[in-house]
């Protein structure tokens, strides 16, 4: 197993409006079995392919959570990193997405909200395996001053 590298650790004051981030995400077995193993939601059009392609889908639907867990780690991980704390989430679905699929995060900042040294984040998570708008998004984020 890879070591895991440090968060980034963009400040409040090196944040612009404007700012746009990205970064790719797989939904490998690995991460499909760990979140299954950790949730247990094993609603039949999740974990059963002939069930999701009885009701019309490719297989089975990865969870929408899943997302919710690339978002976390690229608020905490990659930007703005270290500092950051997720305030509120607001995440449409558009398409389902599959095992195997990859996925590309998209964030542009789109607020900054200086009394309180809170951004907002509005994100996409583009399927690159489809070609298709996964979800879309907004999120504040809390930036601590750690001085």
């Amino acid at each position: 197993m890879n070591p895991i590298p440090p968060p980034e650790n963009h400040g409040y004051e090196n944040i612009s409006v404007g700012m746009k981030v990205q970064h790719d995400y797989a939904i490998t077995t690995a991460v499909y079995e760990y979140f299954l193993a950790a949730f247990q939601d094993h609603s039949p059009v999740h974990v059963d392919e002939t069930y999701a392609r009885q009701a019309g889908f490719d297989g089975k639907v990865m969870h929408g959570a899943l997302l919710n867990g690339f978002l976390s780690h690229f608020v905490g991980m990659i930007f703005p990193g270290k500092p950051s704390l997720l305030l509120a989430v607001d995440m449409r679905f558009s398409q389902p997405s599959f095992l195997g699929d990859a996925l590309q995060l998209d964030g542009t900042v789109s607020q900054k909200l200086d009394s309180q040294q809170v951004i907002v984040l509005d994100f996409t998570f583009k399927n690159k395996t489809r070609n298709t708008l996964a979800a879309r998004g907004r999120a504040q984020i809390k930036l601590r001053n750690e001085s």
